[in-house]
């Protein structure tokens, strides 16, 4: 049986498309609990915004009337709270109406104890007289036994349309207890009723823990301040994460949020997502089991062997050989590939060898000249240091430069100036057979260098190059003599282990300058520049 069929047979022991099916129905049923639970905590919070609405309308029709029939009981105290009570008696949610003088003393009001209070600071009674229209207060206020308390005030203009005052109205709120009350109803859930800057107003259940506490940087609160109403799964006040349904209370400073606790609502989908779990554990053991034991053979070896033989070609082994083994028929393809790819490395890295030879051989050699180049006369002068410094023998170097060349090349062009050049490294190539390196140095400049030779059989080996230069007989007209020449520098030094071998190019260069100074077309030896120098 091939891999890829004992593979399916694993994969119907699984049953894995059950346990999908599964796990879709059960995401499902968990979707649908949560867009219930979302549903049933907006539609609490816009009963409570309803109720508030028709509690601010209410409240704004009384205090309207009794600012439009002001005059009719103004004239006494008596008179006037007479007619204010009588105004709430149908409204026992209102808890005070006040008649307010334009200077802000309470002239006149259903609660005895609040008359001659000052309340010029207060915002309602500022906006009443500013907009002449009716107001709320921007603030909820809680009461000492717990209750939530709103003012509304409206003006009172006279037949002149001048403002005498102002009709303010306290009334609670009775919504919010109703509203906490079908909360409780709920297992877990939470209300609460919290201002813009995240302080609680009312809670339930437990308000006296949380009344007054502030949570302006919870995620229900950034909730609430980016949107009017909507819903958000976030955690509580008290850390147990719901389901909030949310809204502002009108007119208000104010948020509405109720909460369904949301391990309440997924409960049964967290217990069916735990036997889910349990049957996918099961089953991932059994295929567990049956790939380890199974796979070992089938897969997990074969693969081992793939990779231990791409290991060694990795560290340049390239003589494995795959074909000693029958492989699956899922695996000859790549065992033969592997094959392949060795033998072609092989060729590649063989052909690689001679190029990179042949390459190296062309970087040290001048195009023009067909001699070594500076690289390769730099690097074969380094190695002959070291070897005389080891020996103790002697090296010398012959610097060579065509005389006056500048002007053969401005004379004759510089083609004829190239095969002047070609020429030049020709003859010296030809007399120096017994140089280490021969190398164009660089432009009409050449080198060689003679390893165990002495100053004087260097000498007579340059003025041998000389006069093979000259023997040539190459026209040059802008030259005193006619024909090409060339100045030699000769030095030879013992070179020392502690020494650099760029004191030896600086003593040949030293003299060749010294044979430029007697007129070119000369040899000189490094140590009669410095004979010359002391004259």
């Amino acid at each position: 049986m091939s891999i890829r069929a004992r593979l399916v047979v694993l994969a119907l022991i699984a049953v894995v498309p059950l346990m999908i099916d599964r796990a879709r129905l059960i995401e499902a049923d968990r979707t649908e609990r949560v867009a219930a639970a979302s549903n049933d905590a907006v539609t609490l919070t816009r009963r409570g915004v309803e109720a508030q609405e028709e509690l601010v309308t209410a409240v704004k029709s009384v205090v309207q009337v009794v600012a439009r029939t002001h005059a009719a009981f103004a004239d006494t105290p008596e008179i006037c709270g007479k007619f204010l009570s009588g105004a709430t008696s149908d409204a026992p949610w209102i808890t005070g109406l006040s008649v307010v003088a334009p200077n802000g003393r309470i002239s006149c009001s259903t609660v005895s104890n609040r008359i001659g209070l000052n309340t010029s600071d207060r915002p309602y009674f500022q906006d009443a007289l500013r907009n002449r229209t009716f107001v709320l207060s921007n603030y909820l206020a809680s009461r000492p036994r717990g209750g939530m308390v709103l003012v509304g005030a409206a003006p009172i203009v006279n037949d002149m349309d001048e403002v005498d005052g102002v009709i303010a109205a306290g009334f609670e709120l009775p919504w919010i207890a109703r509203i906490a009350a079908e909360t409780a109803r709920r297992p877990g859930a939470m209300m609460l009723v919290l201002d813009d800057m995240g302080a609680v107003l009312a809670a339930y259940p437990e308000q006296d823990k949380w009344l007054h506490k502030t949570f302006d940087a919870s995620p229900l609160m950034g909730a609430m301040r980016a949107r009017i109403d909507g819903m958000v799964t976030a955690e509580g006040v008290d850390g147990v994460r719901r389901i909030f349904g949310f809204a502002r209370i009108p007119d208000t400073n104010a948020h509405l949020a109720i909460g369904l606790d949301e391990s309440e609502v997924l409960q049964r989908v967290a217990r069916e997502m735990r036997t889910s779990y349990i049957q996918f554990a099961v089953i991932g053991l059994v295929v567990l089991f049956g790939v380890w034991f199974g796979g070992e053979h089938a897969i997990v070896r074969p693969l081992r062997s793939l990779a231990r033989v791409a290991s060694y070609i990795g560290h340049g082994n390239l003589t494995t050989n795959t074909g000693q083994r029958r492989w699956a028929a899922e695996f000859a393809p790549l065992a033969a590939a592997l094959d392949g790819m060795a033998k072609r490395l092989a060729e590649r890295e063989r052909d690689l060898r001679i190029a990179n030879a042949q390459l190296e051989h062309l970087t040290r050699l001048d195009g023009l000249s067909g001699l070594a180049n500076r690289r390769g006369f730099d690097a074969r002068l380094e190695t002959e240091w070291r070897e005389a410094a080891s020996s103790g023998q002697a090296l010398s170097l012959v610097m060579i430069d065509i005389d006056h060349f500048k002007s053969f090349n401005d004379h004759y062009g510089h083609v004829a100036g190239d095969m002047c050049l070609r020429t030049v490294g020709e003859a010296l190539a030809a007399c120096s057979a017994d140089a280490s390196i021969v190398a164009r140095y660089g432009g009409e400049e050449f080198a060689l260098l003679l390893a165990g030779a002495t100053m004087e059989s260097a000498l007579e080996t340059a003025e041998n190059l000389r006069a093979a230069i000259e023997a040539l007989d190459l026209t040059h007209a802008a030259a005193p003599s006619g024909h090409v020449t060339v100045s030699v520098g000769v030095a030879s030094l013992r070179a020392q282990p502690s020494d650099s071998s760029q004191i030896l190019i600086e003593a040949a260069d030293a003299a060749l300058y010294g044979a430029k100074r007697r007129g070119r077309n000369t040899v000189v030896g490094h140590a009669a520049i410095e004979m010359l120098d002391a004259s």
